[in-house]
């Protein structure tokens, strides 16, 4: 049986799986150590190894506070009416649409868009188109 490897050009053909498990840990050993070596070199030769520590901690603290305020900043209090709202519930009909109920409700002078978009938001509308026989909930106008 013949097994090739791609660890080490000195192995190639090798006699059984342990010498292939010993080369394998050898070669990757020597990568991490080869690595290790040029990480504390450069430490130690631009600003020394707590230096490197200091600014790695600094960085760590900045992403730490950047992602609690950005915790903070999603979690907001829940808006709500102050009190119980009455509502009506009405059946669509042909010609009906969301700006004909808003406008009924909305006081002389006032904007009917906020009633639109009130009862959008009641009704869970991403839209404001209507089908004949769907049921809709309109805030009574008390």
């Amino acid at each position: 049986m013949v097994v090739r490897t791609c660890v080490s050009s000195r192995i190639s053909t090798p006699s059984n799986l342990s010498s292939v498990c010993r080369a394998y840990i050898s070669s990757a050993f020597s990568f991490v150590m080869l690595r290790l070596r040029k990480a504390v070199k450069a430490c130690a030769s631009k600003q020394g190894f707590a230096g490197a520590i200091v600014r790695r901690f600094a960085v760590f603290l900045a992403v730490g506070a950047l992602i609690l305020a950005g915790f903070g900043w999603m979690a907001r209090p829940a808006t709500s009416a102050p009190g119980p709202q009455e509502v009506v519930t009405r059946t669509v009909r042909p010609g009906d649409n969301v700006w004909s109920y808003a406008a009924s409700i909305t006081p002389r002078g006032e904007d009917v868009t906020k009633n639109v978009d009130r009862i959008m938001q009641i009704n869970n509308m991403s839209s404001p188109n209507l089908r004949v026989g769907d049921r809709i909930i309109i805030p009574s106008d008390n």
